[in-house]
């Protein structure tokens, strides 16, 4: 029985209706597999994962960080032996899409910079509160942080990602690097909750708070670690001025907690933003440049100028001489060098009014043109005509209709095949345009909806243009 089926028929036994809906979504870089399903008056989603002690860990830490509501989706119903559960939508957007969005307009405002000081000031309580009575039998594949699991992460670093890109190291001397790395970072201490995986992809924006999932390798652990993961995530591009104003929110809030030193914890910060990068750089090489994913291919150069920028900053002085020779040498490899000529895949999306005339592509003319002039047309109605398709009473309106949904599923799908068409040929530009009437209601939603759509896949650019919106 394959996921899909296995899930309707899940579904059907604890609701006791059938599914009306069920739409498979973008997978990252776990076997685990989610699929929304739309069924009478809400949507969920299900998710399938053959790893049950994986399963066991996501669904019992829910239900007790729940009992301290903290912000993490609902459980509805678990089949441990059928390794499939289903808990709460949380949408479609999480911070790393949002980030990407304010990239494209008003950059990393101070809107964004709440949200993270609100994720940190939320991560404390995960840390410190939710260690409490937490079944640490739970933890998967390690129930702490300890020598063991750091020696994984480097190991990690050094077979997925140094061999891969041919980086020279003494073999002898890299481990005696990692060994002193592993000592000082013990040091610090076990005594919190680690989330693991606390990144931008992570954190969930809904209703302008942020929610959170993917906890299910936590662990026990330091607490230095969690913040280097959100604050130096390669993925997210954080500027450096804005991390350091948010590390020394998180520092004040979690030292005033724990009645701790606010030096001791900067003493330990920045060995553990190498080690989690390192880990990261492991993932990177493994799921890109073996697994040929071109997303995680491009995190790599990000994660290069982190290691390198720390060392040269001096923020961190612990002697690691082979490990930093390494860093530096990184970014002369021929591999760097194609990976900073490579040019990321860039979707055009433009709205315009046929009144005015079909967009032309600069670039190769390849893409698609989506005539929206036989859907539903807003302007029609008296209180919708001087608004625009970026306007929420438009958009209310749009999304109500069966049409319309319909017409961007189909548009969807053959824009999405197509993109993973260019990725893997290394094209870099795609465009993709929406007409209307007048340029204003319909094809500038449908226009939105697609970029919000793409903006789920790594490794792609969005620019949206919105011809005659205005005029």
């Amino acid at each position: 029985m394959n996921e899909k089926r296995l899930l309707a028929e899940k579904y059907r036994k604890f609701t006791g209706e059938e599914c009306i809906d069920i739409t498979s979504m973008p997978r990252s870089g776990s076997e685990r597999k989610y699929f929304r399903i739309t069924g009478s008056g809400r949507t969920m989603i299900g998710a399938y994962n053959p790893n049950r002690e994986e399963n066991d860990a996501f669904i019992g830490f829910t239900r007790h960080f729940r009992s301290l509501k903290l912000p993490v989706p609902d459980v509805f119903c678990y089949y441990p032996e059928s390794d499939c559960y289903f808990i709460q939508d949380l949408g479609d957007t999480n911070l790393f899409t949002w980030l990407e969005r304010k990239k494209q307009t008003v950059g990393f405002d101070e809107k964004l910079l709440d949200f993270y000081k609100h994720s940190l000031e939320l991560l404390v309580l995960f840390q410190t509160e939710a260690i409490k009575d937490l079944n640490l039998g739970l933890c998967y594949p390690h129930r702490s942080f300890d020598r063991q699991s750091m020696i994984w992460d480097l190991n990690y670093f050094k077979y997925m990602f140094l061999k891969l890109v041919s980086a020279p190291f003494n073999e002898k001397r890299l481990e005696k690097d990692f060994n002193t790395l592993v000592d000082f970072l013990l040091e610090a201490g076990q005594e919190y909750f680690l989330y693991r995986d606390f990144q931008s992809a992570n954190i969930m924006v809904v209703d302008n708070s942020p929610w959170f999932i993917d906890y299910q390798g936590g662990r026990k652990g330091s607490a230095q670690y969690d913040p280097a993961s959100l604050l130096y995530d390669p993925k997210a591009h954080v500027p450096q001025e804005a991390r350091e104003i948010l590390i020394e929110h998180y520092i004040k809030l979690f030292c005033k907690k724990t009645s701790g030193s606010e030096s001791d914890f900067r003493k330990y910060y920045y060995g553990f933003v190498l080690i989690r990068i390192m880990q990261a750089m492991g993932a990177f090489g493994y799921r890109g440049l073996y697994e040929q994913k071109p997303g995680f291919v491009q995190s790599i150069i990000p994660g290069i100028r982190i290691l390198n920028n720390i060392i040269e900053s001096d923020q961190f002085r612990l002697k690691l001489p082979e490990l930093y020779r390494v860093f530096k040498e990184l970014p002369g490899l021929d591999m760097f060098a194609e990976l900073e000529e490579h040019e990321r895949l860039i979707v055009r999306i433009a709205s315009f009014s046929y009144m005015n005339g079909m967009p032309q592509d600069k670039v190769h003319g390849g893409g698609f043109i989506y005539d929206c002039r036989g859907l539903p047309n807003p302007g029609k109605i008296d209180k919708l005509r001087n608004m625009t398709g970026l306007d929420e009473p438009v958009k209310k309106y749009m999304t109500s209709q069966n049409h319309v949904k319909e017409f961007m599923d189909d548009v969807s799908r053959m824009v999405m095949r197509s993109v993973k068409s260019y990725i893997e040929k290394d094209y870099n530009s795609l465009a993709v345009s929406f007409g209307c009437t007048g340029g204003k209601h319909r094809s500038v939603y449908c226009a939105e909806q697609l970029a919000q759509s793409l903006m789920k896949i790594d490794g792609i650019e969005i620019k949206v243009n919105h011809r005659d919106k205005d005029n």
